[in-house]
């Protein structure tokens, strides 16, 4: 028979196909089942094969293929209470239709799979960000100031461990970058290194993003539920910024996990082992928030076994140059564009306090580079408030020891503005006086030689 020597003759094959497979006769008694079939049915070929297919399987599609000769593709149905996707073709020999076979997969195998490839891609998120990362770790923790160095060498010691760390500092200091610096570093430098900004994702989901949820746990859901960011980071680490921000609720929850190194899905009733390693970091006075009973203290002193304190920007002014340099360079090959510093711009960098540190010194620069006009960022080009550094003269200050003449306080007012503005142009505006006239007092008072006018510097930063 047609069918029956088709099915000889392919039988291998049919076997190896992970998908399950039935094949009927032109009457609809099935004829063939493969192993897959017991796997995803749960129903032994004994039961199956000489029965009609309507018996086995009350809504199966297969005797309308056999009645019309069309194939059917996706089609679902149930079989033996397990949801199936069935793609249904007839076998048809000399104009007649002989019988069919159906190739069908489990709904929630491919549920699996695509839960696998979520989770897939949200990892290659993660490594992707870490990737375009990495390469600015170093640069962004390099320096000279002694507080800095200090810093650096805690890390180093805290990248050799695997006990907990919180990194306090001023928002834009770098705690991520130190974070980062001490995971490269570890044991677990080629596992997931996870970011977590507790401030920026609503209380109402932060529970579920950190430890995931099972099906049905709240409306909407996925169906077969969500790993966590915990278990997305498992055997690398988690940093968790912004720990200040975090409800008491789950900071209960947080404490749990640390003591006993499992998680539980929202919506779970299963613990899960994992081991990972916690950086948290925050900009707020947490022994304060523990006082007032707004941070748990059991929670603080799991957290800050190892403490890492970041000094602001304004206290490592010796080390601003370097930032510029890295930051002009990073963020010019980003935009496509070449600038250079002139030494005016970075005094001027180095003398502003950069309330939003590093992250404020990489805006200023970004805003220069995109307005820029000529390849070169001169103090002119900076954006207020760096710019208002400028328009702020230091005031002249006078020491008399005797009653001078008229001539001997105008001699003398007139050398201490060209020593403190540097400038003929700047000191004739602020003595509110014309160039010219200045020019001729300078020779009247035999200045002329000495505040010569000299060109400004435009040496690039190197």
């Amino acid at each position: 028979m047609y069918i029956h020597d088709i099915i000889k003759a392919s039988e291998g094959i049919l076997e190896s196909i992970h998908d399950g497979i039935a094949v009927v006769d032109s009457e609809g008694k099935i004829i063939y089942v493969n192993e897959a079939n017991y796997r995803i049915t749960g129903v032994q070929a004994s039961e199956l094969l000489g029965k009609k297919v309507t018996e086995t399987v009350p809504d199966s599609h297969i005797p309308q293929v056999l009645s019309t000769g069309g194939k059917l593709i996706g089609i679902k149905t149930k079989v033996n209470g397990k949801e199936v996707i069935s793609n249904i073709v007839p076998f048809i020999h000399n104009r007649g239709v002989e019988g069919a076979i159906s190739i069908f997969r489990d709904v929630s195998e491919i549920r699996r799979l695509h839960e696998k490839l979520e989770n897939a891609n949200s990892t290659i998120q993660h490594l992707y960000q870490e990737l375009q990362f990495l390469a600015d770790v170093d640069s962004n923790v390099v320096g000279n100031n002694p507080a800095m160095i200090q810093t650096l060498k805690t890390a180093q010691k805290a990248s050799q461990v695997s006990s907990t760390v919180l990194l306090q500092g001023e928002s834009g200091t770098g705690k991520e970058v130190v974070a980062r610096f001490i995971h490269k570093r570890s044991a677990r430098a080629e596992k997931p290194f996870i970011t977590v900004n507790c401030a920026a994702i609503p209380e109402s989901l932060l529970e579920s993003e950190l430890f995931g949820y099972e099906e049905g746990a709240f409306t909407g859901a996925k169906k077969g539920g969500r790993p966590g960011i915990f278990e997305l980071a498992d055997t690398g680490t988690i940093f968790l910024d912004e720990i200040g921000d975090m409800n008491v609720h789950l900071q209960a929850k947080l404490l749990r996990v640390l003591q006993s190194r499992e998680i539980m899905r929202v919506g779970g009733i299963r613990l899960k082992q994992i081991d990972v390693r916690v950086i948290a970091a925050t900009n707020k006075n947490l022994m304060k928030m523990v006082e007032e009973k707004t941070f748990r203290e059991d929670l603080y002193y799991r957290l800050s076994v190892i403490r890492i304190k970041i000094p602001p920007l304004r206290e490592r002014k010796e080390d601003i140059h370097l930032y510029i340099r890295h930051a002009v360079q990073k963020i010019g090959k980003r935009l496509g564009k070449e600038v250079r510093v002139t030494p005016r711009a970075v005094k001027m960098l180095t003398e502003y306090s950069y309330p939003g540190n590093i992250r404020e010194l990489e805006n200023i620069v970004e805003v220069c580079i995109v307005s820029d006009e000529d390849g070169v960022i001169d103090g002119n080009d900076l954006p207020d408030p760096v710019d208002s550094i400028k328009k702020e003269p230091p005031e002249l200050s006078f020491t008399f020891h005797a009653f001078p003449t008229m001539s001997e306080v105008e001699a003398l007012v007139l050398k201490k503005a060209l020593e403190t503005y540097k400038s003929k142009a700047v000191a004739a505006k602020q003595l509110n006086m014309s160039r010219s006239t200045l020019y001729r007092k300078c020779r009247e008072y035999g200045l002329a030689a000495e505040y010569e006018d000299g060109p400004e510097e435009t040496k690039q930063i190197d």
